[in-house]
């Protein structure tokens, strides 16, 4: 059953990056931290009604530390994922967003104490080998391309390493609540915290606020569409994640699995935002493909 959850978390995902590059493109990078969650509330709300629901009085202290750690940290994250892909081709984003297997794997072991099994630590060794070859095989069309998939690199890199951390921290959160009621707290709550630390940086570098929120109302409007697919995939994509890995051997497995995101985010990236695709990088998505199944039939 998680395998099954974690394919429908991997295709949601799938749109919803593809939505993302769409919508990044004429919208701030800090912006897009607290809309793809805002624009996926009204969804997260009627979810409500096919679960219980946790009123806050009914989870412990610890629930709440470790969301406050976690909405600080998955901040950061989405910004440096935000930036990344408005300054780099999704091709070689997505590819390098699946290094994060690795450090879920270790984090999984040390906040979890989940070992995982060689046959799972084969198959996810060729998702990671799959898209680190995707990834490497990226052509760049000029000097100004190399520097801003150099800067694209860093901050995935920091990335990953955050991801490493709050993806198992969640897990702890979940086995407290339940899917529907942590999607609606993390979502409400890491709303209005990013608008305020945008607001807060903003008035450091001294920039007009006006002029930035009369920006990102423009770019919502021009881009309505691909945000309300945003909304859709954010959601389904979360409530799938978050029962796979409350029932997974292992939730790193999950991440694995959804890693391979990364295939149907290249076909889109080719024939959607009409991007240069290497021999290489098809080379990279049979890995990928290798591990998906190496995965599924040891379960």
């Amino acid at each position: 059953m998680w395998f099954a959850l974690s394919i429908i978390a991997l295709m949601m995902l799938s749109g919803r990056r593809a939505a993302e590059k769409k919508a990044a493109g004429g919208i701030e990078s800090m912006a897009m931290v607290w809309l793809q969650q805002a624009v996926a509330i009204p969804l997260i709300l009627a979810f409500l009604f096919l679960a219980k629901f946790y009123f806050p009085d009914e989870l412990p202290i610890l629930f709440w530390q470790l969301l406050a750690a976690y909405i600080a940290l998955q901040a950061i994250y989405l910004y440096c994922y935000y930036r990344a892909i408005s300054i780099a081709d999704i091709s070689y984003v997505a590819p390098l967003m699946t290094l994060f297997i690795v450090g879920n794997m270790i984090g999984a072991y040390l906040i979890l104490e989940q070992i995982p099994t060689l046959t799972g630590i084969i198959g996810s060794a060729f998702i990671l080998a799959g898209a680190w070859i995707t990834a490497k095989s990226k052509k760049h069309s000029n000097n100004a391309s190399v520097k801003a998939h150099k800067n694209a690199l860093i901050l995935v890199l920091v990335a990953i390493i955050l991801s490493s951390i709050f993806s198992n921290l969640e897990v702890l959160m979940l086995r407290m609540s339940n899917p529907t009621s942590y999607n609606f707290y993390t979502s409400l709550l890491t709303v209005p915290i990013v608008i305020l630390l945008t607001t807060l940086l903003l008035k450091t570098q001294r920039k007009d606020l006006k002029k930035y929120w009369k920006n990102v109302n423009i770019g919502v409007k021009n881009n309505f569409w691909p945000l309300a697919i945003v909304g859709i995939t954010y959601t389904i994509n979360m409530l799938a994640t978050y029962q796979a890995k409350l029932i997974a051997p292992n939730q790193a497995y999950v991440s694995s699995i959804k890693a391979a995101s990364v295939i149907p985010v290249l076909l889109m990236g080719v024939f959607i935002f009409k991007e240069k695709v290497s021999y290489k990088q098809w080379i990279g998505v049979g890995c990928m493909i290798a591990g998906l199944v190496i995965i599924a039939l040891n379960l």
